[in-house]
Formats: C-alpha cells, sequence, structure tokens
C-alpha cells in the first residue's frame, strides 16, 4: 500500500517482472488448496493484480485494493485485455477504505502494514469470514537487486537485515492467532531493454538522481545481468512465507 513508492516507472517495471516470475503459481498452489470453500477474497495492497488474476481466473471474485493508482491503472488494463470477470480494482489507502467482509483476506508482500502487525492483522482478520493469508518476505539475510554488494560499493555501508516473516509470526502468537506457516521458493527475473534502462532502475529504487554513480553501476550490472532473447534480465532467488488460518480455529 505505498502509495508514493509505486509511481508509473516502478509499476510498470514490477509488471514486466511479472511476465518471468513464479511468484503467483508458487502462491496459488499453496492458496488454492486451503479456500475452496471461499469465494470471494479481499487483496491488501493487490498492486497490478499478480494474485489478484490467478484467483479470477480461478473462480473466485476479487476485491483488488491498492493505494497506488499507477498499479490499478495496470490491473484495470490487463483486465481489459483479458476479458476477466470478477475482479473489483479499488484505488485506496488501506486505513482509509471502506470495506465489506469476505471470505479470504489476503495480504502479499506489503511490509508497512506489517510494521504494525497488531492493528492491521486485527483488521484484516475481523474482514475474513473464513480464512485470512497473508505472505512476506522469509530471510532477513536475503538480498534485494544485488543491495547487498551495491551498498558497499556505492555508499561504503552494508544494506542491512530485511524484513522477515518471523516478527509477524510472533505478533500473531501473541494475539492468539496460532497460523500455518509453508514456505514458497521461486524465481523472479526483471528485464530490461538495454544497460541504460537497467541503471534507470537502480538510480530510481535507490533513489539516486545524480550521475555520479553511472560508472560503478554500470561495470557492476554488467558482470550480473544476464542476456536472454535480445533482453538483459537481472535473475533473483526468493523465499516467502505464506502465513494462514482458517476462521474459528485460531486456539
Amino acid at each position: 500500500m505505498q502509495k508514493g513508492f509505486w509511481n508509473k516507472l516502478k509499476a510498470d517495471w514490477y509488471r514486466r517482472g511479472l511476465e518471468y516470475s513464479g511468484f503467483p503459481q508458487a502462491a496459488m498452489d499453496v492458496i488454492l488448496p486451503r479456500a475452496q470453500n471461499c469465494k470471494s477474497f479481499l487483496d491488501v495492497g493487490a498492486g497490478c493484480g499478480s494474485l489478484a488474476i490467478p484467483l479470477a481466473k480461478a473462480g473466485k471474485t476479487v476485491t483488488a485494493l491498492d493505494a497506488s493508482g499507477a498499479m490499478i491503472n495496470i490491473l484495470n488494463e490487463d483486465i481489459k485485455k483479458q476479458g476477466l470477470k470478477g475482479i473489483k480494482p479499488v484505488v485506496s489507502e488501506w486505513d482509509k477504505a471502506e470495506l465489506k467482509a469476505h471470505d479470504a483476506v489476503l495480504c502479499a508482500n506489503v511490509p508497512t502494514l506489517l510494521s504494525e502487525p497488531e492493528k492491521n492483522i486485527k483488521r484484516m482478520d475481523g474482514l475474513a469470514r473464513k480464512a485470512v493469508f497473508i505472505i512476506e518476505n522469509a530471510d532477513p539475510q536475503g538480498d534485494k537487486f544485488y543491495y547487498r554488494e551495491l551498498y558497499p560499493l556505492l555508499f561504503n555501508k552494508p544494506f542491512g537485515e530485511r524484513a522477515d516473516y518471523f516478527k509477524t509470526y510472533s505478533a500473531l502468537h501473541s494475539m492468539g492467532i496460532f497460523a500455518n506457516v509453508d514456505i514458497i521458493e521461486y524465481d523472479f527475473d526483471q528485464p530490461f531493454r538495454d544497460m541504460e534502462e537497467a541503471i534507470e532502475f537502480w538510480k530510481e529504487y535507490i533513489g539516486i538522481v545524480t550521475e555520479e554513480h553511472d560508472r560503478k553501476l554500470r561495470e557492476f550490472l554488467g558482470s550480473r545481468l544476464v542476456k536472454r532473447k535480445g533482453q538483459l534480465f537481472a535473475k533473483f532467488h526468493k523465499r516467502s512465507a505464506v502465513m494462514w488460518w482458517v476462521k474459528g480455529k485460531k486456539r
């Protein structure tokens, strides 16, 4: 639900990356067998529909909520292109949205909401009639966009630890919610038309506005990106935790 974070540039890159991502399928392999009696989903922080679209294709009705208009615009375009039914996109911040109960609530990779787990998970649980699914990074030492190498190279400082599911799981436990956990692994390869676009990508994500690091970025990415079918790819392997529980079976 990072309204300012997901501008059109980042949203477009993310959508292109989904074409080479195993995340939607890995997540569906866990969610769908455990949500057979759930007809409606509230997808919190739905983005451009990485999970809302496969849920709709599986016959579910989905309210896709996201604060980023750029992300929801992409979702609307894909709904139209693919002739999809059953998805209702909603542009709104989570804490300002007026929402009705759904059979299941899903929240995937929205660290800003999980930074206050008691407050936001309580609301998610209250909006779910049957089940809740939360997906979060499962490796605090895991890399993101080569940051573990780039931060020392560019800024002479370590990247630090990433948010990890265990903090959320501990919060759930303290709330009396004893969630199930399934660990999923998947590839997410980010494509670029050329090296100039790749440099633009890293500068945008890291927040660099000058050209002082361009040479180092170019040299570093030249050793990491893989050329395939006329494009350059940054290849990443990720691990996430799917935390889920069925209502009425928390204790």
